[in-house]
């Protein structure tokens, strides 16, 4: 992934973690959290997105506070070409 790529990537993230709120549960009717980590890798090539980028998405957007430095930590790891377990 080129370090645009993930910075942008990020960006979206962080759009849509501002806009959740936790009355809004991931679940609940009318609101898809899979319809927005879409949005978030809709600029991304396909062969950058794997289950557990969508994973550390989906938990950012609702525990930014939580999830947001395992997420950095990922995405940067792989503009890095290193793995993030590494």
């Amino acid at each position: 992934m080129k370090l645009d790529d993930a910075d942008a990537l990020l960006q979206r993230v962080g759009t849509i973690a501002i806009m959740y709120y936790p009355a809004l549960p991931a679940d609940s009717p009318g609101y898809q959290l899979n319809e927005d980590i879409d949005w978030c890798l809709d600029d991304l090539a396909a062969e950058h997105v794997s289950a557990e980028l969508r994973d550390l998405i989906g938990r950012t957007v609702v525990d930014p506070t939580r999830h947001r430095e395992a997420l950095t930590a990922f995405v940067y790891g792989t503009v890095a070409g290193t793995s993030p377990a590494e």
